[in-house]
Order: C-alpha cells, then sequence, then structure tokens
C-alpha cells in the first residue's frame, strides 16, 4: 500500500472551487424556470414569455439547462462520495451518521419549512402568480423542491455505512491501481445512457412525483441510476486517489467529443425550432438528450477537475472561500431568486436581460448571505 503525498489543504482547495462554480450554476439554471408558461413558474414567480422574448431565448434556456444538467449534479455526488470513505473511517459509522444527520437534516428542515414556503408566499404576490387565486388548502407547502439533493445524499450515505458495517471498514489508500481508461467509461456511459432513457419514459411516475411533496424528485428522479453511480465511484476513487490521477490525454479527448455532442444538439434544436417541428419531434429528442447525458457529462466533469487541478492558485481563495458557503447558499437561493425575479423580472426589461441580471443577483446574495450566517459559530458548524 502506498500513499500519494498530497497537501490536504493543497486538494481541499480546488474541490470547494469546484463546488462554488457547481452551485453558481444550479442557481443561474433555475432562473428560467420562472418563463416557463407551465407549472407555477419559480415557487409561484412567473415571468409573461410575449412581448420581448424570441424564439432563440427559448432554446437556448432549454439547452443550458440541458448541459448543465449533464454534470453539475453529478459532480457534486462525485465530490460527495470521495470525502465519504475517509470520514467514517476517522469518525465511526454512529459517530459520522450522527453528523450527518445533523448536517443535512436542520437545514434540510430549515429549508422545508421557513425557505420554500415563504419561497411560495412570497411568489405568491407576484403579478399574474398562478398561486394568486389557489386557494389557500391547496397551497404547495412543505414540498422539498430542490432539497431531492440533501434526501438521496442522505441515503447514499446510509448505504455506504450499510455496506461498511457488514465487510468491516477497510479504508486504506492504494495509489497501484491504475485508473479507469476508456473502454471502462464506455461502457458505463452506454449501460447508464440507456438506464437515462428507460427512466425518462416513466412520464406518469414523475409526472405524480411532481404534484407531491416529493416535487423534487419528479424533476430529477430519472437521474438515479447515474448519481448512485457517481457518489460511489467516488467512494471508491477516493481508495485510489484516481481524481488526482487523472489520464490528461483521455480526458482532453472526451471533453472535445463533450463539446462535440453538445454542438450537435444545439444545431438540431435550432433547425426544429426555425423549421416549426420542435412541437412534433421533442419526444424524440428528448430520448436522444437522454442517452446523452453520460456521454457529455463525462467529459466535462474530468475536465472541470483537470482544469482546476492545475490552476487553483490561480482561481485564488476567494473562489475555495465561496465553495465553503456553497452550501448555505443551495439552501436559501429559492428565496433569493423569488425576491430577486419580483424586483426586476416585470419592469420591461428585455427577457435576456432579465436572466443575465437575475442569475448574477441570485448567485452573489445568496452566498453573502450563507458567508455572513457562517460567521455565526453554531451556524457555521452546520452549513
Amino acid at each position: 500500500m502506498t500513499c500519494q503525498q498530497t497537501n490536504s489543504n493543497q486538494r481541499v482547495l480546488y474541490f470547494d472551487q469546484i463546488r462554488a462554480l457547481m452551485i453558481a450554476l444550479v442557481i443561474a439554471v433555475h432562473v428560467p424556470i420562472a418563463f416557463s408558461d407551465s407549472g407555477w413558474g419559480w415557487f409561484g414567480v412567473q415571468i409573461p414569455s410575449g412581448g420581448s422574448a424570441d424564439p432563440f431565448f427559448a432554446v437556448a434556456c432549454g439547452l443550458f439547462f440541458y448541459f448543465c444538467n449533464t454534470f453539475f449534479m453529478y459532480m457534486l455526488f462525485l465530490l460527495s462520495g470521495y470525502f465519504v470513505p475517509r470520514s467514517v473511517h476517522k469518525k465511526g459509522i454512529a459517530r459520522y451518521l450522527k453528523d450527518r444527520f445533523l448536517r443535512i437534516g436542520i437545514p434540510f428542515l430549515f429549508g422545508l419549512l421557513l425557505i420554500n414556503n415563504a419561497s411560495y408566499l412570497v411568489g405568491r404576490l407576484s403579478p399574474a402568480s398562478p398561486l394568486a387565486e389557489l386557494p389557500w388548502n391547496d397551497m404547495p407547502f412543505n414540498r422539498v423542491s430542490v432539497l431531492w439533493f440533501l434526501v438521496v445524499l442522505f441515503v447514499f450515505d446510509l448505504l455506504y455505512c450499510s455496506w461498511v458495517a457488514l465487510r468491516g471498514d477497510r479504508f486504506a489508500v492504494d495509489t497501484s491501481v491504475p485508473t479507469p481508461q476508456l473502454r471502462s467509461w464506455l461502457i458505463s456511459a452506454v449501460a447508464l445512457g440507456i438506464l437515462e432513457v428507460v427512466m425518462v419514459t416513466r412520464t406518469d411516475l414523475w409526472s405524480a412525483l411532481r404534484s407531491s411533496p416529493l416535487d423534487g424528485l419528479g424533476f430529477q428522479g430519472m437521474h438515479i441510476f447515474t448519481y448512485s453511480f457517481l457518489f460511489f465511484l467516488g467512494c471508491k476513487a477516493s481508495l485510489h486517489r484516481w481524481l488526482e490521477r487523472l489520464d490528461t490525454h483521455l480526458v482532453l479527448r472526451w471533453f472535445r467529443f463533450s463539446v462535440a455532442l453538445a454542438l450537435g444538439l444545439l444545431a438540431i434544436s435550432l433547425v426544429l425550432t426555425f423549421n416549426g417541428s420542435m412541437s412534433t419531434e421533442i419526444g424524440k429528442l428528448s430520448l436522444l438528450m437522454a442517452l446523452l447525458y453520460p456521454f457529455i457529462g463525462w467529459g466535462v466533469i474530468a475536465y472541470l477537475l483537470l482544469w482546476f487541478q492545475r490552476n487553483e492558485n490561480r482561481c485564488g481563495q476567494w473562489l475555495a472561500t465561496a465553495g465553503v458557503d456553497s452550501f448555505g447558499a443551495y439552501i436559501i437561493h429559492p428565496l433569493v431568486l423569488v425576491v430577486v425575479l419580483e424586483a426586476i423580472g416585470f419592469i420591461g426589461l428585455n427577457h435576456w436581460l432579465i436572466a443575465l441580471i437575475a442569475s448574477a443577483l441570485g448567485i452573489t446574495i445568496s452566498f453573502g448571505i450563507s458567508h455572513q450566517l457562517r460567521r455565526i459559530p453554531p451556524v457555521a458548524r452546520i452549513i
């Protein structure tokens, strides 16, 4: 057994930088939901789609969401799993689960009962809100929404701890095991791509979940197999330092392939949109996009890991600090976006400007509030 000599502070620095970027993208992709004509918009804030909107705006928002969704939640599950084995080995199963219950359970309850419910109440006050005429008893209170991530993450933690309890704690770093090569990544991408297609076709299940308190799983549950694969891949990678020993040549090749696939989907979407056939072909396009999720995601995830490892000093401590604040920003951003969208969404600005300004303000304010909250020692121990 050998242990790679990696400075722990240095390692945490670029991992935190990646977390900051991922959560910032999560906040940004939630902004266009307010422009949707279906559902409740963003917690009741629904900006009219007519007037200043152009056909490319909807296409751009959809593809932006799709492209980010191919990697940002995948990356968060991968990084979450990466630190689990060492923590369980250091603390023991009982203490680890107690800490996780506090660090996930308290923010979950705070977000569920206060942030999410307040977001719906404030969003109901926006002009032409779809919640405005809804009877009080039918208001979508106590919905998990973005907090689905915490539910799934805690379930994965329980599964890993159950595995350790059954087989014993055998944590030991062995860097002699080579990193997975092209064949392994292709097999995993094909298998998970097929599972993504199968899960997307379960429309009745996702529709029912979206109407239930587990509404967040109705939007993200179809990716559950890929999330579990990456979480437990992260657990495995921590035993061999795979994330620190990426094959540069393979990473760059796959990243170029991912970019080519994304540009191809953009071209197809534009052709279907401007030919007026998007509504009739959306089903086929959705299946193709589901199949390509892991093919695009693998390249982007690997490239981001490689780039941040090489440029962590360029990004600086400020971005790593934002990564530490990112958990709190994720919990409170629904209410922040509601307030920001109500402030600038109905004053006649072009939709592009509204989306860009709301994204910038939502990210800045969410991280800023989280940073200030973390100055309180009891809060810092939780988030």
